[in-house]
């Protein structure tokens, strides 16, 4: 579990906790507010908008500061919502404010931030225009076309906004249709640098340094000749001190002349070679957490991605 390190200190201000269902969750919430401690990471405040403004609004911490986040859960008519950024004295509100108004969301953030990663939870989510907007536990916001979304792009308008967030925030749900998804699953639809993540981390240390040493001297190259990597990083790479990248793996298939699919395509087949042949080199199997998502599982944390910058009104 995590120890809720994406923000540097939480706070549930107010009445937040009451959001929370049990005992149990309200216990997650306090160990968050628990491991507060200073750090470069940025603060989280939770509150109800209704205690956020008006003349006896609740005092908010003395760390706040502005790149402080705010989770608001909307229990005040929608046009006070434009009080908020004025009365936080928010600079940029549309990367620092969240605004839901369903009180699990609180839940769910408890959750997500209990995770190994935290944007393995979804918070919140919508449908706006085009695309699929996912709140995802680190606060990020994330937008997912949806005509690149499998399944869901062959749904009807009408029914592609009828979906379901599991109480724990792991996969949006449509009823309808009878089908899941979660951020990962979103992720390697949309974005092909997370997806070749996910294939690298299917296997072994052992297994992607031993084929890729082979696949280095079959070419004669030296250490030495794979541009953008030093010799020791390369060094480290084929005895398994350091696990492959993405972006290593790019520098690989460019020395290679090849394309990071062609490059990922030649390393599966040898790492199955040597399976085969008997090598003492281990079988290959998937490295934990690292098979396409599923509820509850823990996934490879994906390369940067496009945040939407607009928040839900």
């Amino acid at each position: 579990m995590s120890d809720g390190r994406t923000f540097s200190h939480i706070a549930f201000c107010g009445t937040a906790e009451a959001c929370l269902p049990d005992s149990g969750i309200r216990s997650l919430a306090k160990q968050l507010v628990a491991t507060s401690r200073a750090g470069p990471e940025p603060s989280l405040v939770v509150a109800r908008a209704s205690e956020l403004i008006g003349p006896d609004r609740f005092r908010l911490p003395n760390w706040v500061d502005t790149d402080t986040r705010y989770l608001v859960v909307l229990d005040v008519p929608e046009q006070a919502v434009l009080r908020l950024a004025s009365t936080l004295r928010l600079h940029k509100p549309d990367q620092r404010l969240r605004v839901c108004r369903d009180p699990s969301v609180v839940k769910r953030l408890v959750i997500a931030l209990h995770r190994p990663a935290p944007w393995e939870g979804i918070i919140d989510a919508y449908v706006l225009e085009d695309s699929l907007v996912a709140v995802l536990g680190d606060m990020s916001v994330r937008e997912f076309p949806i005509r690149r979304l499998p399944r869901v792009r062959r749904f009807e308008p009408t029914v592609v906004s009828r979906f379901e967030i599991d109480s724990a925030g792991s996969y949006l749900y449509w009823p309808d249709r009878d089908v899941h998804m979660g951020p990962s699953q979103m992720l390697q639809a949309v974005d092909p640098m997370f997806l070749s993540d996910v294939e690298i981390r299917r296997y072994e240390m052992e297994n992607v340094s031993q084929a890729l040493q082979d696949m280095r001297s079959d070419r004669q190259l030296k250490q030495t000749e794979i541009p953008g990597l030093s010799e020791r990083h390369v060094r480290r790479l084929e005895k398994e001190t350091v696990r492959l990248t993405v972006e290593a793996a790019t520098k690989f298939a460019s020395a290679f002349a090849m394309t990071l699919s062609e490059f990922l395509d030649e390393l599966s087949r040898r790492i199955t070679d040597l399976r085969e042949a008997g090598s003492d080199v281990p079988a290959v199997r998937p490295a934990s957490g690292a098979r396409p998502w599923v509820p509850e599982r823990a996934v490879p944390v994906p390369v940067p991605f496009r945040s939407r910058t607009a928040s839900r009104p």
